[in-house]
């Protein structure tokens, strides 16, 4: 049985995987869609549910297939590379940080919270994000004097130097020719790098299988936007 159809891309902006099926009658698409975006929902990744809630099966005479609509779904579907955030440099950014002592909500009492498919509690928190290039005043201990200095040190922006994202594990969880607790290899040592998304084809393969699952052989699947029939 097949787990992936071939897929062609006739859309910048896609919301939605399309399948043609010469003389597919209404009812078996209605089918089919259904259970694709049945088993999308349970292979997807999940937090809140939300993207999940939103899919729905598109179907007629001819096509079958799953209307997705975020564009978080689609870099979850096909993955992205590992990129530096500079757009949010000077921004003040959202973020759902988990809190499962409640030490956020003790500080913010009046912030948003939610509890994520997983268990999890988060909190809605801000973060200022600095410029490119701007720098912050720390105080620290000299190691050579014992003495407290003021110095500069780059800020929180978009590349700024300093963050170690992974270190080695401690013994006996040490790999081999490693040292506990040194920087790992392919470490990116910057801020606000996102690390990418490996490519998931949890929408290929549902919509794959729902074909099958009801006697269609998959051919190609078009990824597409709301104005797909126009291409046709």
């Amino acid at each position: 049985m097949l787990t992936e159809t071939a897929e062609l891309r006739i859309s910048e902006n896609p919301d939605r995987m399309i399948m043609l099926v010469p003389n597919l009658s209404p009812n078996r698409a209605r089918s089919i869609a259904l259970a694709a975006v049945r088993e999308a929902r349970r292979k997807m990744p999940k937090l809140s549910g939300q993207s999940a809630s939103k899919m729905q099966p598109l179907y007629g005479k001819g096509f079958t297939g799953i209307f997705f609509g975020s564009p978080v779904v689609w870099f979850q579907e096909n993955g992205i590379r590992p990129f530096t955030m500079y757009a949010l440099a000077g921004k003040t950014i959202p973020m759902w940080v988990d809190d499962p002592t409640g030490q956020e909500r003790q500080k913010n009492p009046k912030s948003k919270t939610r509890t994520t498919l997983s268990g999890k509690t988060q909190v809605l928190i801000f973060r200022r994000v600095a410029s490119v290039g701007q720098t912050k005043t720390v105080t620290r201990r000299s190691r050579v004097t014992g003495t407290i200095e003021r110095t500069q040190v780059p800020a929180s922006y978009p590349g700024a130097p300093g963050r170690i994202g992974r270190r080695e594990a401690a013994q006996p969880y040490t790999r081999g020719g490693s040292s506990g607790g040194q920087i790992a290899g392919g470490n990116v040592g910057v801020r606000w790098r996102h690390p990418g998304l490996a490519p998931r084809k949890f929408l290929n393969n549902s919509l794959t299988l729902a074909a099958q699952w009801n006697g269609v052989l998959p051919i190609r699947i078009y990824v597409a936007d709301r104005l797909w029939r126009a291409r046709f």
